[in-house]
C-alpha cells in the first residue's frame, strides 16, 4: 500500500525492499497505531498521496491535541521522522528501532 511504501520503492518499481524501507513503513505503522488513522489520512486517493510525499516531498502531520492518542512524544517523533529519511542509507535499522522502545517505554 502506497500510505507505507518508501518513496523510492514508489519512485522505481524495480526497486526491490530493504531494511531501510522497512524502517519508514514502520514508522507509518506506529503512527496509524497512535492515531487510529491510515497515514496521510486527508488524504482519500494514493494518487495525492504519492503526489505529497514525492513531488512535495511532505511528511504526515505530527499528531497533537488533548486526546491521548493524538499525542506523541518529541522523542518518538524524532525517531519516526529518522526513520523517513529521504536517504534510506541513513535511517536507523530495526535493532535502533526495538533498543528505543527498550529504553523509552
Amino acid at each position: 500500500m502506497v500510505r507505507y511504501s518508501a518513496p523510492e520503492l514508489i519512485e522505481n518499481s524495480n526497486t526491490p525492499a530493504t531494511k531501510s524501507s522497512d524502517s519508514y513503513s514502520f514508522a507509518m505503522l506506529i503512527l496509524e497505531c497512535i492515531t487510529e488513522k491510515v497515514p496521510f489520512h486527508e488524504h482519500t486517493r494514493d494518487a495525492a498521496v504519492i503526489h505529497a510525499r514525492i513531488s512535495k516531498k511532505q511528511f504526515p502531520p505530527r499528531p497533537h491535541g488533548h486526546d491521548q492518542r493524538d499525542r506523541v512524544s518529541d522523542d518518538l517523533w524524532k525517531l519516526m521522522n529518522h526513520c523517513w529519511g529521504a536517504r534510506p542509507d541513513e535511517r536507523p535499522g530495526m535493532k535502533q528501532v526495538h533498543s528505543f522502545f527498550l529504553l523509552n517505554v
